[in-house]
C-alpha cells in the first residue's frame, strides 16, 4: 500500500477550506477588536539576525529558534516570538509616550504545540509600552478575556502570579546563569525533593531553601498571599497588594488561580505573569506577562499577552 507524500515536514500543517476560513475569521475578529481599543497594527518581518533576535530575551528565545546563513553569511533566525519584535519596532520609533500595539502572525519553534502538535503556531496579540500601572494590568487582562469571549470562549480560568518575590530569593543565590535556569525549572515542578538536592549540591544557604519552599506554597486562591503579606520584606508585600487588586477587577464569570513560583512563556518576564485557559481543555491558549525592553541602554516598561489562535481554531471543531 502506498503511503501519500504530503511534502510537509513533521509538526507542520496546511490550513484548507473550512479550516482557513476559521483561521481568517478569528484574524479579522482579533484585529478589528483591538483596533477598536486603540492599538496600532504592527507585521513584523518574519526573520532576523541571529544575534539581535528577541532583544534583551535572546538567550532563552535563541533555543527555540531555526537558524540559518544567509547569501552574506550572516546568520539568520526565523521568529519563535513576535512580542520581542514588538519591543524592537517601538524602541526604533524613539518615542516615551505610552504605545499600544496589535499584531497577527506565524511563529515557528523546534517544540511542538501542546493542542496542535505543530512547530507552527498563527499569533495574535497586544503589546503596551510606556510606565505601566496596575490599571494598564487590569486593563489588558480585560481586553484579553473580553477578545477571547467575542471568539466563543466563555468558561476560563486565569493563572496569575508575579516574578518579584522568586526573582527577589534568587538574586541573592548568585548562581550562574545555566544553574538559576536549571533552579527555575525544578522550582516550577514544585518537586521539594529535586530543590533540596540542588540546594546540596551547590552548598546553598538553608534560609533560601526555606523561602522558596514557602513561595511554592503560595498557590491557589487569594488565601494564599498570606505568607507573602506577613513578609518583612516589601517586594512580597508590595506583589500579594498589586494581585489583590486584579482579582478584585477580575469579571464575575472568570476563575482564577493563583501561582508564584511557575511562570508560563519565555524566562524574559518582570512582574505580573498570567495564562489563560479554556473549560475542558488543559493546556493554556493565551500567555502574557511584562517585561522590560531594552535597546542601546533605551529601556522601556512594557505589558503584553499573545493568543495561540491555531489552538481555538482546534476548540472550534
Amino acid at each position: 500500500m502506498s503511503t501519500f507524500n504530503s511534502g510537509l515536514p513533521d509538526g507542520t500543517e496546511d490550513f484548507v477550506g473550512v479550516k482557513a476560513k476559521e483561521l481568517e475569521k478569528l484574524r479579522t475578529l482579533f484585529l478589528n477588536y483591538f483596533n477598536k481599543n486603540n492599538c496600532e497594527l504592527v507585521i513584523p518581518s518574519l526573520i532576523e539576525f541571529s544575534e539581535v533576535i528577541g532583544g534583551d530575551a535572546n538567550a532563552s528565545l535563541k533555543d527555540y529558534a531555526y537558524s540559518f546563513s544567509d547569501e552574506n553569511l550572516k546568520n539568520i533566525s526565523i521568529r519563535p516570538d513576535i512580542s520581542q519584535q514588538i519591543a524592537r519596532i517601538d524602541l526604533q520609533q524613539g518615542t516615551k509616550d505610552k504605545k499600544k500595539y496589535c499584531y497577527f502572525g506565524e511563529t515557528l519553534r523546534k517544540t511542538k504545540d501542546s493542542l496542535t502538535k505543530s512547530k507552527i503556531a498563527y499569533k495574535t496579540g497586544v503589546e503596551i509600552f510606556g510606565k505601566i500601572s496596575i490599571a494598564d494590568e487590569v486593563d489588558l487582562i480585560k481586553l484579553l478575556l473580553l477578545s477571547l469571549k467575542k471568539a466563543g470562549k466563555y468558561k476560563m480560568t486565569i493563572s496569575l502570579g508575579r516574578t518579584e518575590p522568586l526573582t527577589e530569593i534568587l538574586n541573592g543565590l548568585a548562581l550562574s546563569h545555566n544553574d538559576n535556569r536549571r533552579l527555575k525549572k525544578i522550582i516550577a515542578s514544585k518537586s521539594k525533593t529535586d530543590l533540596e538536592e540542588f540546594f546540596n549540591s551547590k552548598n546553598l544557604n538553608n534560609r533560601s531553601l526555606s523561602e522558596i519552599k514557602n513561595l511554592m506554597e503560595v498557590n491557589g486562591k487569594i488565601e494564599c498571599l498570606k505568607f507573602l503579606k506577613k513578609h518583612k520584606n516589601k517586594v512580597f508585600q508590595n506583589s500579594a497588594r498589586k494581585i489583590e487588586k486584579i482579582i478584585k477587577n477580575l469579571p464575575a464569570s472568570v476563575d482564577y488561580h493563583l501561582d508564584f513560583s511557575d511562570f508560563p512563556g519565555f524566562d524574559y518576564h518582570t512582574g505580573l505573569v498570567f495564562s489563560l485557559h479554556v473549560f475542558g481543555f488543559g493546556f493554556s491558549i493565551a500567555k502574557g506577562g511584562q517585561y522590560k525592553s531594552i535597546q542601546n541602554n533605551i529601556v522601556r516598561e512594557a505589558i503584553g499577552f499573545d493568543v495561540n489562535v491555531s489552538s481555538l481554531t482546534k476548540l472550534n471543531n
